[in-house]
C-alpha cells in the first residue's frame, strides 16, 4: 500500500492535505503532521508511532516544508528503498505523487522526474510571456 505524509511547522501540512482532498476528491489516506502548535502533538512521538502503523512493504511518500529544517530531520532515519522523503512541499508536488498510479513503484528517475516538472510550475509571472491569439478575445 502506498502511503503519504505531509510534514511541516505549523498548520502548512493540514492546509495541504486539505486542498489535496478538495481539489482530487481522494481517497487516500494522507496523514498531515503539524509541528510545534501550542496546543498540537508532540512530532517525537507522533513520527515513530505512524512508522510502526505501517507494514513493511509498505510504499510511503513524505513530503516536508523545507531541507533542513526540523521536522524533516525526524523522517531522515526513516529513508530507505520504500520510504522516499523529499522537502519543498508545495500543491503541484503533492498532486503529482497523490495521482500517479500505484502500479508502479516509485524510483529514484521518476521521483526526479516528478520533481523537474513540478520545479516548472514554478514562474515569475511578471517576466512570462503569453501569446494572447487573437481569436481568443
Amino acid at each position: 500500500m502506498r502511503r503519504f505524509i505531509f510534514a511541516s511547522h505549523h498548520k502548512l501540512a493540514y492546509g495541504l492535505k486539505d486542498t489535496v482532498n478538495f481539489l482530487t476528491n481522494s481517497t487516500k489516506d494522507i496523514y498531515d503532521i503539524n509541528a510545534y502548535l501550542d496546543d498540537g502533538e508532540n512530532i517525537d512521538e507522533i513520527v515513530p508511532q505512524l512508522f510502526q502503523s505501517f507494514e513493511p512493504e509498505d510504499e510511503v511518500i513524505v513530503l516536508t516544508d523545507m531541507m533542513g529544517g526540523s521536522v524533516y530531520q525526524k523522517f531522515y532515519p526513516y529513508m530507505n528503498d520504500k520510504v522516499h522523503v523529499l522537502c519543498g512541499m508545495n500543491l503541484p508536488m503533492a498532486l503529482s505523487f497523490i495521482l500517479a498510479s500505484e502500479e508502479i513503484p516509485f524510483t529514484s528517475d521518476s521521483i526526479q522526474s516528478i520533481l523537474n516538472d513540478c520545479k516548472n510550475q514554478m514562474v515569475y509571472v511578471n517576466n512570462f510571456s503569453v501569446q494572447v491569439d487573437e481569436d481568443d478575445e
